[in-house]
């Protein structure tokens, strides 16, 4: 119990929880930054016109 008290109190010294807030914040704002590029990505593949296969008959 004497270490769980102990860790409580160097993690309220040291500010520790508000660096895990900080990196939570971090993380979730790159995280929404990769969806944004995802939805970029696919929307500009919706944008591009596509090749059509062309059927050659051998007449």
């Amino acid at each position: 119990m004497n270490r769980v008290l102990t860790i409580l109190a160097n993690m309220e010294q040291y500010g520790t929880e508000r660096h895990v807030k900080n990196a939570c914040k971090e993380w979730l704002l790159a995280s929404r930054s990769v969806i944004d590029s995802m939805i970029d990505v696919l929307q500009d593949e919706q944008d591009c016109p596509r090749a059509q296969k062309i059927n050659i008959s051998k007449e």
